[in-house]
């Protein structure tokens, strides 16, 4: 059985200032060679238990994070999650927004859409 990554790649803020620590994260799936496998979203607390999922089946984290104006993507752990507010978190205030990543995309000229649908 193959192990797959989930690479964060985008950050989905609730409008209302109280609802926003309910963010969500977008994702690559991937498999080892680094094929992407499909597109999903996480709500803050799906991540966690996911990332905690890993970690006891594997002993380490298959989540990790690509942040603006880096090159490089890098490890999600358990303790990015202690802050309380979604900017000061370790990954999750620098990952681009929804329309960012879209706008990246559309500069590869992907013919791929990712947008909110509820």
């Amino acid at each position: 059985m193959t192990r797959k990554t989930n690479l964060a790649v985008a950050v989905e803020t609730k409008k209302h200032p109280n609802n926003q620590s309910q963010y969500r994260i977008w994702f690559l799936e991937l498999d080892e060679c680094g094929n992407v496998l499909g597109v999903g979203v996480k709500s803050k607390d799906e991540l966690i238990k996911s990332l905690f999922e890993s970690y006891k089946k594997h002993g380490t984290t298959n989540w990790r994070a690509f942040l603006k104006g880096c090159d490089k993507s890098t490890p999600i752990e358990a303790y990015d999650f202690i802050s309380k507010n979604m900017h000061e978190n370790t990954h999750f205030g620098n990952l681009p927004t929804l329309s960012e990543f879209q706008h990246t995309l559309d500069s590869l000229q992907m013919n791929l859409q990712l947008r909110s649908i509820a």
